[in-house]
């Protein structure tokens, strides 16, 4: 019998695609970063109904040395971050708390003013949720609903051949800090959606070969990334390995029509000045995915990011 070691996180998901009833009125499933549903009428002005859920846990997702403002901040932060890629609204949030009973109350009111104050920055109402007693690592659960209109909302599977890679700010290293602390692009998502800039979308939680590998595969593409255009985030020492592949970014990763990079590139600085955007490669007919040097030779990048269930991270 296999085990979700052998098999994987992606492994896993596709086997419960399978297994698991789809129903009416859905209009994106497993698969991607939220569900998108019908609800109601077709919602105002033909609005989807965004859900996702989100888990935080000691010892995977963050260190006993985390105080509770940055666990509260990152378990809501996370939520939010894949509402960003489909270009949603995020608005509701249920919380579920798995607490050990010897925690301080002020310690757990300070988890939950860190979730309150990500949430309130992006007007989301924390609407109610569940409080549980563990005798293992303290953990968290967010149940967050959003809105996103049908013309605005952006899924892994939008990109073409040809199209522009592009990624938001600079990537690894985040286990300095960044992975309890970061924004999530809410506003320039939306932005970019709006413009009518992007294809495809996804946010870098797993790193950035591993999550472009999923918008590859749902496109049914294959992409090219250039060495000298991957921006090294100073907390990755250099290291281009893990810029590629540390995770936990929540940096935006979009394919955008070529005939409108430039146009792209002039607006944003416009409207972002103080978050850069860059251009990192192409999408290819050839699938997978591969890394072009200076000199034009060029090597395949393999899925190394962050996958739950495998050897290096159990």
């Amino acid at each position: 019998m296999k085990t979700l070691r052998q098999i994987g996180e992606r492994g896993l998901i596709q086997r419960l695609q399978r297994l698991l009833p789809r129903g009416q009125g859905v209009v994106v499933g497993i698969g991607d970063d939220c569900a998108a549903l019908r609800f109601g009428a077709g919602g105002k002005h033909g609005d989807l109904l965004l859900l996702k859920t989100d888990a935080v846990v000691e010892g995977v997702h963050f260190a006993r040395r985390a105080t509770p403002r940055q666990i509260g901040w990152k378990a809501m932060a996370r939520a939010l971050s894949d509402i960003a890629a489909m270009a949603g609204r995020p608005r509701w949030a249920l919380v579920t708390a798995g607490l050990r009973e010897g925690l301080p109350v002020r310690f757990v009111e300070d988890i939950y003013r860190g979730m309150a104050a990500v949430a309130r920055e992006f007007g989301v109402a924390i609407v109610g949720g569940e409080t549980v007693r563990t005798r293992g690592p303290l953990w968290l659960s967010i149940a967050l609903a959003g809105e996103a209109g049908r013309r605005a909302m952006r899924l892994r599977s939008g990109a073409r051949v040809g199209d522009a890679i592009f990624v938001t700010g600079s990537l690894g290293g985040s286990i300095a800090g960044k992975h309890l602390a970061f924004t999530p692009r809410i506003r320039e998502a939306q932005w970019l959606a709006r413009r009518g800039f992007v294809r495809a979308m996804i946010d870098i939680s797993d790193g950035l070969v591993r999550d472009l590998g999923h918008v590859c595969r749902e496109s049914r593409v294959g992409a090219r990334l250039m060495v000298s255009a991957i921006p090294i985030a100073p907390a990755a020492g250099g290291s281009l390995a893990r810029a590629l592949g540390d995770g936990e970014d929540f940096e935006l990763l979009f394919t955008t029509p070529a005939r409108d990079a430039e146009r792209l590139m002039r607006a944003w600085q416009r409207a972002f000045p103080r978050l850069s955007l860059t251009q990192i490669g192409i999408i290819t007919r050839a699938k997978g995915i591969r890394l072009r040097d200076d000199t034009g030779q060029s090597r395949p990048l393999h899925e190394n990011g962050y996958d739950h269930f495998t050897p290096s991270h159990a």
